[in-house]
């Protein structure tokens, strides 16, 4: 009877052990998130409402190109098609080998503008997504810590804090709700940098829509909650993994 019992405390001991193998850190379900496929390449029709603090609603219809040849190099072009007083203003980013470059041309002004680190922070086209906002999540550039398994609206997430290494951002820390099935992000809350505790934006992602393989949300929602105003971002159509040229990512079809 006592080597029963000890067999099966050694089983138990085993089992525990092989459990606390598999279980992720924050750093990794951040990298899992990185990592998730989202098809080489992608073209979205996208409709942008910023509504200010007393409703008003302005918007815009956009075009959204990405692709991806691998994990250190990434393009992104949105090119606005409405209204008037905005069309044809474009945003390029090209990321070769880890190194982002970013630029905008503005359509009223005839001029195109490189982004520098010191604009992160500005409104992208007077919206409540910083140019910040608009980058996709490095998990190298983090430290993440705080992992919690918890639900959210019904689907089991992750919850995690991540702190940007350098000083090129606006927050002290984002706090991530992730999906455990697909690693979308499905909410976001961004502390202020001067005020560490204070949380100043949070954005959502909502309507998920399973298309060719791919979780996609189809609306995405960022509020300012010092403002009091919120931008939404909801996808009209998007195709996967569909031939794009290298020209449609060139700084040459920014001003076309």
């Amino acid at each position: 009877m006592q080597k029963q019992k000890l067999f099966f405390a050694l089983i138990v001991l085993i089992l525990a052990g092989a459990g606390a193998a598999l279980a992720m850190t924050a750093q990794e379900v951040l990298q899992k998130v990185e990592d998730r496929y989202i098809g080489n390449t992608s073209k979205a029709n996208v409709q942008m409402d910023i509504v200010d603090k007393s409703g008003n609603v302005r918007e815009r219809k956009m075009t959204i190109s990405r692709r991806k040849a691998d994990a250190n190099n990434k393009d992104n072009f949105i090119h606005f098609v409405a209204p008037p007083d905005i069309r044809n203003t474009t945003y390029l980013v090209n990321e070769k080998n880890r190194d982002r470059q970013k630029w905008i041309y503005l359509s009223a002004f005839k001029k195109t503008r490189k982004i520098v680190a010191e604009d992160y922070g500005l409104a992208f086209v007077s919206s409540d997504f910083t140019y910040e906002n608009m980058d996709e999540i490095r998990a190298d550039d983090y430290v993440a810590s705080d992992l919690k398994e918890e639900k959210y609206n019904g689907m089991d997430v992750y919850t995690l804090t991540a702190v940007k290494k350098d000083q090129n951002t606006s927050y002290s820390k984002i706090v991530l709700k992730v999906c455990k099935n697909s690693f979308t992000i499905l909410y976001t809350e961004m502390y202020d940098k001067k005020e560490p505790d204070k949380l100043v934006k949070v954005m959502t992602a909502e309507d998920l829509e399973t298309i060719q393989n791919i979780v996609t949300p189809k609306k995405v929602t960022m509020k300012d909650l010092s403002k009091g105003t919120h931008t939404v971002l909801t996808t009209a159509k998007i195709v996967y993994d569909l031939p794009l040229p290298d020209e449609e990512f060139s700084q040459r079809n920014m001003e076309k």
